[in-house]
């Protein structure tokens, strides 16, 4: 039987609807959508309930909902599947130029939604930006080894690093190609407000907070979308995503709740589809304030949560408890001598103790609602453990707004819930431990001079071995705690074809159709 008090009902600033709460909702959410869905009955209209959404389309958000977004409407030179496979977007073939350069091949004939054409122009104007300090880019961290790009024609360019580089093509997959002559022209706020890219999908309409409404690019590249027209609303609450789900209001929902997926499976009009992500689902520590740079107070939190029982009550056996790591089992670099923390608050309370742990410091956990499946109820479940051993925990559950102007910030409380795809290699994760990568405050030496040289060889044997060296001082120092690997889970009409699952939780909507 499960503890009670273990899963715990600590204080929540803005909780997400509990079950009876979700029920008394159900009814009036679906009426409410219904009077404000626009009228495209005309149309063939695919409507995606996003859990959550950016302040802004602006392009170097490092969030992939704001990716997910962006990529409608723009495309990388390379792309990734909802497998997580590497293919061509804009570059049609990419191969090293030496020991410190990639030369990419464009594509031809490729137009931007103005009507004008894409080049190597564009192509380096966005990797020029990127590198840019000034331009604060969110994902710059991924491609830090590049020194510069150069146009060898109008379809060639190649792009200068500083030494060996393996992962670029990869590391530019979430990385949109935008038009020069458009941030010359109309400047770059211009482009923030109405994005212009060369996607599959045409901006319409953004309201922040509210929805994103996108037209088919008849003209694409890759063969027209199979709609019409594109809504994607922002549905924070998860009781009210199921019921325009099976109301029909929407026809793709993003972070279906655990305890719904039988009833969704049962009713006749829709099913589940899910996937296995590589995220890796994390509380982070602020190190810069006390008592939290100290490493004994944040491995004594750790062991205050029994992650074993959280992952069978709450996530109902899906996904994984991470290993005492940031990495899953499946991805490269992932430590397989390395074990989670086990359960064990009489230890964790003795840690707090020696390290003269004051019981009365207020540990607020800061979370958003539906960002992850059943991001609230664990960030709860956690609070409440550490309830158990005597401290003073709350729950914190802000809009994804708020939450994005805190991350750029960086001041997101002691605690905070995120999580970090690998995407299946090390590097994409381990790099937001760096300094360069501007999101943790957690530095150590040690950890950077290893990550450099992981990213800097072409040597499988030695960046293995220095991940898992990384992997061991995540576990030693404890900067998050390491909690799980999640599924991704949609809830789909009977009436769409031609959606799949994302690894990365990327909406990869240009096949789906709607009867």
């Amino acid at each position: 039987m499960v503890h009670a008090a273990k899963l715990g009902h600590p204080t929540v600033t803005r909780p997400e609807g509990s079950r009876s709460h979700a029920r008394v909702l159900l009814a009036a959410t679906v009426m409410m959508m219904l009077g404000q869905a626009p009228a495209w009955a005309a149309d063939t209209t695919l409507v995606v309930a996003a859990a959550t959404f950016p302040d802004s389309l602006q392009t170097g958000i490092s969030t992939f909902t704001s990716t997910s977004l962006l990529m409608q409407t723009y495309d990388p030179l390379v792309a990734r599947t909802n497998k997580g496979d590497y293919v061509p977007a804009l570059a049609e073939s990419w191969e090293p130029a030496g020991d410190s350069a990639w030369r990419f091949h464009l594509r031809r004939g490729v137009k931007f939604h103005d009507g004008s054409g894409f080049t190597a122009e564009d192509v380096k104007f966005t990797l020029d930006r990127i590198i840019n300090p000034q331009t604060a880019y969110g994902f710059a961290g991924r491609i830090s080894q590049v020194s510069g790009v150069r146009i060898i024609d109008p379809y060639t360019v190649e792009v200068d690093t500083k030494g060996t580089f393996p992962i670029l093509p990869k590391a530019v997959a979430d990385m949109p190609m935008e038009s020069k002559r458009r941030y010359e022209t109309e400047g770059a706020n211009v482009a923030r407000r109405h994005p212009v890219g060369t996607g599959p999908f045409v901006y319409g309409k953004w309201i922040a907070g509210d929805r994103y409404e996108l037209t088919a690019n008849k003209s694409y590249w890759g063969g027209a979308p199979k709609v019409d027209r594109l809504l994607i609303r922002q549905v924070p609450e998860a009781a009210t995503r199921v019921a325009s789900l099976l109301s029909g209001e929407a026809q793709i929902v993003e972070e279906l709740p655990i305890d719904v997926l039988g009833q969704v499976e049962a009713s006749k009009v829709a099913t589940v589809a899910s996937i296995p992500t590589t995220v890796g689902l994390v509380l982070t520590f602020d190190p810069r304030k006390p008592p939290f740079d100290n490493p004994k107070v944040r491995e004594a939190l750790d062991l205050a949560v029994d992650k074993d029982l959280i992952l069978k009550e709450i996530l109902k056996s899906k996904g994984e408890v991470l290993d005492g790591q940031l990495l899953t089992r499946a991805t490269f670099g992932h430590d397989a001598s390395l074990k989670s923390r086990p359960y064990d608050p009489k230890r964790a309370k003795t840690l707090l103790q020696e390290a003269k742990f004051d019981f009365k410091t207020p540990i607020t956990i800061t979370t958003q609602s539906g960002k992850y499946v059943s991001d609230v109820d664990i960030c709860n479940a956690v609070a409440g453990m550490f309830g158990e051993i005597g401290l003073n925990a709350s729950v914190n559950v802000v809009e994804g707004g708020v939450f994005l102007k805190q991350w750029n910030a960086r001041e997101m409380g002691p605690l905070y819930m995120v999580g970090w795809y690998s995407l299946g290699d090390a590097d994409f994760a381990t790099v937001w431990y760096t300094e360069a990568g501007k999101r943790t405050t957690w530095v150590n030496p040690e950890y950077e001079k290893l990550f450099a040289e992981a990213r800097a060889t072409n040597d499988t044997a030695l960046r293995a071995k220095d991940y898992g060296r990384m992997m061991q001082i995540l576990h030693d120092e404890t900067p998050s705690i390491f909690l799980f690997g999640l599924p991704s889970l949609y809830g789909v009409s009977s009436k769409v074809s031609g959606f799949e699952a994302a690894s990365d939780k990327i909406l990869r909507l240009k096949d789906v159709a709607v009867k």
